[in-house]
């Protein structure tokens, strides 16, 4: 991506007042506690111990220093190290843990981190957990000779066929290698040298019981049920309590249809007081069929004792994974199935029951990516399944193959499939463009059951998205004339008036509803929405708080409330509210999206890479929750990771140009050009004259400094979409670029005269700055914020040139404005404190503090007031707020040069050298800031 040009003054400004993009410097973040002076003399009296060498000592000065203050990072990270030098390997592990959870960065912790594995011969969770990704080079050398040792050490995984046969020879009369060898050998497809195993087992130790269950398990699988339960018989008369063995006898005569015989086998269990999973799912099964309503504590308790089954056992086991799935989907526990199948299908990936039900419950999630390849695995095993036909159907549909989707569902209708096929052919045909025949098939389909409300309101939904607004509210209205009792129906009558803009209608119906019922939840979520979009959101709030009073776990209405108190600006509290909601939710992401949003806003950046990793491992193949955990990766500086995420949202995408162009904007933030590239690539296909993947591939271009692409890539957009604003903008990034900044300023100028806003008025200030004139610059932003009052962002780029023109006073009023509007806002309360330092203020320690109190993990809130602390000539006081705000940063270039002055004025001279070193290692040969000059002239760097 093209650099989004700086914002800069044509005088050199202190470190402190860092002149960076205006875009950048809008982020917000905070901090909190302040670290005893005692603890901080603890841990120099440590360090100082560690370099002689006298680790005990250290130690007990470490745990001095955490004792007096548990948020000093330096101090966690150092006990780690001299535990690990002390042999102490678990309490190190534990320090380490404990500095990662404080806030320490990924990179200070790989090295001494890897080398703990090493030690612990936990070399596959070195492999898992210790990457060269983001490193400096000499560091990425060290970790990846660890990963090397370890890889070493632990060498290519052992096929299990291969152990197997070397168990046989070790013991050629034991069974066991052919019983544990049977099942893998059906798993992979080998059906007879399957059976073949387990009736040598047997053969080999007539006596086993488990020899012939396994026996009765490969016949059972193969469909000779005859066989199988003769086996099983068998292995019963050997050990009549063999449970695994009974239990598959009843399932066996549950598919012969002998109900009654696997009833009594299913009693057997109970008279033993033996509850199994396996058995309670089939009882369950066996009362839904008769309509029982104790079905569903039935499903329960085979979804309870599922959950006390160890781990190993349950992971090694088909039968009890399927029952497990089996039941969790009966109780609509769509999320805990998908897990129980994912592992049913890692052990074998052939199971057909197995792979039907994941991708139901996948269609059902709207997870295609998922439900696809396991539905075309299926088709090729059974072609005349109407089930899969039906669900292929629908999924096709959703990717907008609606010729394929309609040949399916017609097949399955014409084989008389699922009831739903005909409604979704509908579906399908009108997609296609075959209007008459699509909206026939629907209507049909409701025709056929007048009282399929569920129909009705589908074909409701269809005439309101062909803008057929009359037919739509008349067949909504027809289906409450129906059933004129059923608030549902006058709930989703309120929806469709929503929907069609009239949100006066709307109101009107929920609030009859409410008349009849006023705790009709539906309604009152519905109209706290409405009253939300039109900003009342004390009112919205009094509709929502009872409902959370009644019930502080509902995933639901915490996520409501949340969002309510994000759009309402107070994220404190939306935070604790989304957080709830994201960790009580199975089947929507939402929530834990949300959560990120209002993390990052709070420029909380390592709580947010946490919550978009449990995000991303709740929902692996959601579009969506991949893009939000490669951003939350991006800033957290894990390049490596986020690449990864955004290859995933890349095979989701598919051909969505969109898409494919957001995905490759942040591929393009992560260093991965050839990624990017390769997203450009998938937009045009689907789209060729895309607006957004022209603009983009001029930006790689440029990234890639190659000017002479940079020209075609920039003749073929505007050849395209001359004067659009994007090709304004991009004209004006790419002039820039190349000092040509006239000609930028009149590109962004453009894009101004078509599309004022905020961001533009930005990049029109930049330019005008670049160019040398700051009080041009200054003039223009002020104009724009003068007649965008209500807009925050354009008062703090205000307030940004404001200090680099030196109006301190100016800039002291623009942040007290935004403080007014943002009152805990630690990020402006940080950048007010430094403007205070300029103008000498005493009151600049003070809010320095309460913004670090505010934001406790904030690097740059720390470095702050490390910074207005070594200006105030107290360099020991702000040793342990610079060192915290390193250790949370260590990328932060001015970061690490306030932690060298300070170290310097100390006598820490050596240390500060390290420190100063990086800042001009980083600066490539670029000239110096007078400052660091001095600094590295004085240390004799």
């Amino acid at each position: 991506m093209l650099e989004r040009p700086r914002l800069r003054s044509s005088r050199p400004s202190p470190p402190l007042l860092r002149a960076s993009a205006c875009a950048a410097l809008l982020a917000l973040s905070g901090w909190a506690g302040a670290t005893p002076d005692k603890a901080a003399r603890f841990y120099e009296d440590a360090l100082q111990r560690y370099e002689s060498k006298d680790l005990p000592g250290a130690a007990i000065q470490l745990k001095n220093a955490i004792r007096e203050d548990q948020r000093l990072l330096a101090a966690h990270l150092l006990l780690g190290k001299v535990l690990l030098r002390s042999g102490e390997l678990r309490a190190a592990e534990a320090a380490f843990e404990e500095a990662r959870k404080q806030g320490v960065s990924r990179s200070e912790l790989m090295l001494p981190l890897g080398e703990l594995y090493t030690l612990l011969g936990e070399r596959k969770k070195l492999l898992a957990e210790i990457s060269p990704a983001g490193l400096p080079p000499n560091l990425q050398a060290e970790v990846l000779t660890l990963r090397g040792s370890a890889q070493a050490l632990q060498g290519d995984a052992a096929e299990a066929r291969r152990s197997f046969t070397e168990a046989r020879a070790a013991a050629p009369r034991s069974p066991v290698p052919l019983i544990a060898e049977a099942p893998l050998l059906l798993r992979q497809g080998e059906r007879e040298p399957a059976k073949a195993a387990a009736r040598k087992a047997t053969e080999l130790a007539p006596q086993s019981a488990a020899a012939w269950y396994t026996l009765g398990s490969m016949l059972h699988a193969t469909g000779d049920l005859k066989g199988a339960l003769a086996a099983h018989d068998q292995a019963l008369k050997l050990e009549p309590r063999h449970v695994d063995a009974l239990v598959s006898r009843a399932a066996v005569l549950l598919t012969l249809g002998r109900e009654a015989d696997a009833e009594r086998d299913l009693a057997q269990l109970k008279t033993w007081d033996l509850r199994d999973p396996r058995a309670s799912y089939m009882r369950a099964t066996l009362l839904e069929r008769r309509k029982d309503p104790a079905a569903r504590a039935a499903y329960e308790e085979a979804a309870s004792l599922l959950d006390a089954v160890p781990p190993g056992a349950l992971q090694a086991s088909e039968p009890l994974l399927l029952a497990g799935a089996l039941a969790q989907n009966a109780l609509d526990n769509g999320e805990k199935a998908r897990e129980l199948l994912k592992s049913l299908l890692s052990l074998n990936p052939r199971h057909y029951a197995g792979q039907l039900l994941l991708a139901s419950i996948a269609v059902r999630a709207q997870d295609y990516n998922v439900a696809q390849p396991l539905l075309e695995n299926l088709q090729r095993a059974d072609p005349s399944d109407t089930r899969v036909m039906y669900l292929l159907g629908t999924v096709q549909m959703a990717r907008k193959r609606y010729l394929q989707a309609s040949e399916l569902l017609e097949k399955a209708v014409a084989q008389g499939g699922a009831p739903e096929a005909m409604q979704a052919l509908g579906f399908s045909q009108l997609a296609l463009g075959q209007g008459r025949e699509g909206l026939a098939n629907l209507e049909k389909a409701f025709a056929a059951n007048v009282a399929d409300a569920r129909a009705g309101m589908q074909l409701t939904m269809i005439y309101a998205s062909q803008g057929q607004t009359a037919k739509a509210v008349q067949t909504a209205e027809s289906l409450l004339k129906r059933d004129p009792a059923n608030l549902a129906l006058l709930n989703f009558l309120g929806n469709m008036k929503g929907r069609i803009g009239d949100k006066r209608g709307a109101r009107e119906a929920f609030e009859q509803v409410l008349k009849k019922d006023p705790s009709f939840r539906p309604s009152v979520q519905s109209l706290a929405w409405l009253d939300m979009e039109e900003r009342r959101f004390d009112a919205a709030r009094a509709r929502l708080a009872p409902l959370l009073a009644a019930n502080r776990d509902d995933a639901e209405i915490l996520f409501q409330t949340g969002v309510l108190e994000y759009r309402a600006g107070r994220l404190e509290q939306a935070q604790p509210l989304l957080e709830r909601a994201s960790e009580l939710q199975r089947g929507d992401p939402r929530a834990g999206l949300a959560l990120i949003e209002v993390l990052n806003e709070q420029r909380q950046s390592a709580k947010a890479l946490e919550a978009a990793k449990a995000l991303g491992a709740k929902y692996p193949s959601h579009l969506t929750v991949q893009v939000a955990e490669a951003r939350a990766y991006l800033a957290a500086g894990d390049a490596r990771n986020a690449r990864l995420r955004l290859q995933e949202a890349t095979k989701l995408a598919e051909f969505d140009a969109g898409k494919q162009t957001a995905i490759g904007r942040l591929q393009l933030a992560a260093g991965n050009l050839d990624g990017a590239e390769y997203n450009v690539q998938k937009a045009l296909q689907a789209s060729p004259d895309d607006l957004g993947a022209l603009t983009l591939r001029v930006e790689i271009a440029a990234k890639r400094g190659q000017p002479a692409k940079v020209d075609s890539a920039l003749a073929a957009l505007n050849a395209k979409h001359a004067g659009s604003v994007p090709a304004l903008i991009t004209s004006g990034h790419v002039a820039m670029s190349r000092g040509l900044f006239p000609a930028a300023l009149n590109s962004y100028r453009g894009a101004m005269d078509k599309a004022p806003n905020t961001a533009t008025a930005i990049l029109v200030t930049q330019a005008q700055l670049a160019a040398g004139d700051l009080p041009k610059a200054l003039a223009f932003i002020e104009g724009w914020s003068a007649k965008n009052p209500a807009d925050r962002n354009a008062l703090k780029a205000v307030a940004e040139l404001q200090v680099l023109a030196g109006r301190h006073d100016a800039a002291k009023a623009s942040l007290q404005r935004l403080l007014a509007a943002e009152p805990g806002n630690a990020s402006l309360m940080s950048r007010q404190a430094q403007v205070l330092q300029q103008l000498k203020d005493p009151g600049a320690q003070a809010l320095a503090e309460k913004a670090l109190a505010a934001a406790p993990d904030d690097p740059e809130v720390a470095d702050a007031l490390g910074w207005i602390l070594v200006q105030r000539g107290d360099p020991s006081g702000a040793l342990r707020h610079l060192r915290a705000a390193r250790l949370r940063n260590p990328a932060q270039m001015d970061i690490r040069f306030h932690l060298a002055s300070a170290l310097a004025q100390v006598g820490r001279k050596a240390e500060a050298r390290e420190e100063l070193a990086v800042v001009v290692a980083n600066a490539g040969g670029r000239a110096l800031p007078p400052a660091v000059q001095q600094l590295r002239k004085d240390l004799g760097l």
